[in-house]
């Protein structure tokens, strides 16, 4: 761990927002924790000649994060990281990815006393409206040294002619430019999610999933950040904030975040009950607004008490985790725990199947529809986003 020097509180409190950052990824290798697996993976393909990889995962488990510290850690690649979005087009893509990679070219200059010049050169792609494959294979004629291009939020992209044209340019580059490697980031469940089917790729494309952390990961991530600011935290607090996480990383961040402003305000190294009780607040404050407005859609009655918060609850506590799908039977264990009540399934099938309609905030899916139903959660988020209604919830009734 980092070498820890002695802070003020105020020295501390600027540093809380770099440490501990929910609303923008990680870009610093020191702050960055976990996925040896998924970096290992990434160092293979680059090293592994003619290689490519798509990696995918579910929406805030860090993959930006992830891609954002590959140049620091591989100091012999050149990286050119972008961010796609929904106006990119092939070209528009390419032509940003290679604006980034400039060498640096030599010229001794002539007569006495001669010296050694240096300039920047950048790759220069023709000026065409379409490019092709062949297009982006032959600016990279004659370069020797290795690159990684990465286009991250590639799911924001919508169009199969753009997916196709990105699969022949891997091919291509895979078959005649081995030192290029391209590395293609975005939500999904599977690669053909991101790229589509091409049987083509298969050779030359390696699958890279980013799962949720798991609580070894989130634990290590909360101790390294306290270390840094020289805070403490108590064992059961943390404890709390792993298992609120979820495996999102937002939410841990969010909920240290929080906790240790919480924590300095009052003049305090360590972080207790009153300070991640204040944290899980502030966290519920600065949720995606779509995950609070679904919430409050979900829940809304004129009843002081109304059975789809309830249902809510035992939703979230039968996916053992986020994305998990469940049966009513198992939704029904959970409610009739929750409430101390005795309800039948038929009962609790209403509930769900509102839940996955507009005005109950779309909060649930069907992924089987058999006579055995089985739901998941439409935002796996929700599931970290509910723990900390629920925590909200418990602590008004103690009051």
């Amino acid at each position: 761990m980092p070498q820890i020097h002695f802070m003020t509180q105020e020295e501390k409190f600027y540093l809380i927002g770099n440490v501990f950052s929910p609303s923008a990824p990680i870009d610093k290798p020191e702050l960055f924790i976990g996925r040896n697996m998924q970096l290992e993976q990434i160092k293979d393909v680059i090293e592994e000649r003619g290689q490519h990889a798509v990696m995918y995962g579910g929406r805030g488990v860090g993959k930006t994060s992830l891609a954002n510290i590959l140049s620091a850690l591989y100091g012999n690649v050149a990286v050119s990281k972008i961010t796609c979005n929904r106006s990119d087009s092939f070209e528009s893509l390419w032509r940003r990815a290679v604006s980034h990679i400039e060498f640096v070219s030599t010229e001794k200059s002539l007569g006495f006393g001669k010296s050694t010049n240096q300039f920047y050169e950048s790759l220069q792609l023709p000026e065409k409206e379409e490019l092709t494959a062949t297009d982006i294979e032959n600016i990279f004629r004659g370069i020797t040294s290795n690159l990684l291009f990465v286009f991250d939020e590639f799911d924001s992209i919508d169009g199969q002619e753009l997916k196709a044209k990105m699969a022949d340019t891997l091919k291509t580059l895979s078959d005649n430019v081995p030192q290029a490697t391209v590395l293609v980031v975005g939500i999904g469940e599977n690669v053909q999610q991101l790229i589509g089917e091409h049987a083509s790729l298969e050779r030359c494309i390696r699958q890279i999933e980013i799962p949720l952390m798991s609580e070894a990961e989130t634990e290590a991530l909360i101790l390294n950040g306290m270390h840094i600011l020289g805070l403490q935290i108590e064992p059961q607090i943390k404890e709390l904030i792993v298992e609120y996480s979820s495996g999102f990383p937002h939410y841990t961040h969010a909920l240290c975040k929080f906790a240790a402003k919480a924590a300095l305000k009052n003049d305090g190294n360590k972080i207790g009950q009153k300070e991640f009780d204040v944290a899980v607040n502030e966290s519920i404050k600065s949720s995606n607004q779509s995950l609070r407005t679904a919430y409050e859609k979900a829940v809304m009655s004129s009843r002081k008490k109304n059975q789809f918060e309830d249902v809510i609850f035992a939703c979230i506590l039968s996916a053992a985790k986020a994305g998990d799908s469940f049966t009513t039977a198992e939704v029904v264990e959970k409610y009739n725990k929750l409430s101390n009540r005795e309800v039948k399934k038929e009962s609790i099938n209403y509930n769900l199947g509102m839940l996955c309609k507009a005005e109950r905030g779309y909060v649930l899916e069907k992924v089987e529809h058999s006579r055995n139903k089985r739901y998941r959660l439409k935002n796996p988020l929700m599931k970290a986003f509910v723990k900390l209604k629920l925590h909200e919830i418990n602590k008004n009734i103690d009051k």
